[in-house]
């Protein structure tokens, strides 16, 4: 009698581990959309960040020369970071701004300025009546609204 008794207690039903298991896919489907939710806002506040640190060095760039750098990411990232290049101007007291490697797609003079998902950041310069700058991302679709749907945008 006591070895029946034993083998009785001893070990999982096959329905309890079914439990188990069913219970610890819904906990990891539950982390896991938590985490996707929390990397996206991560990454559009980095994005949001960029912008603000370039519309800072603009700023500064502008009271140097009184005028943008001309349209194109290539042209922003050189004119406000390539000490090597630019800093025989008088005018120019950068680098107004110090990027980060992984942000790049290359060295400087030949990099261009990448968003938090691998694209391009867009800069255009509209010397205007009323001179005015744009910067944007495309934001997590990847996709050039032009800074409608989900692009994160300056102005």
């Amino acid at each position: 009698m006591n070895n029946i008794a034993r083998k009785k207690i001893e070990g999982f039903t096959l329905m309890e581990i079914l439990i188990v298991i069913a219970v610890l896919a819904v906990l990891m489907k539950l982390i896991s959309s938590g985490g996707i939710a929390a990397q996206k806002k991560s990454r559009i506040y980095q994005a949001k960040t960029m912008i603000a640190s370039l519309e800072t060095a603009l700023a500064i760039y502008h009271v140097d020369f009184g005028a943008h750098p001309v349209s194109g990411n290539q042209n922003l990232v050189n004119l406000l970071a390539d000490a090597a290049t630019y800093s025989a101007s008088d005018d120019w007291h950068g680098p107004y701004i110090a990027f980060k490697e992984k942000d790049l797609s290359a060295s400087i003079p030949n990099a261009v300025l990448r968003d938090p998902w691998g694209k391009d950041f867009h800069y255009n310069y509209n010397p205007g009546s009323i001179p005015e700058y744009k910067i944007w991302s495309d934001g997590p679709d990847k996709q050039d609204d032009n800074g409608l749907d989900d692009d994160i945008i300056s102005w």
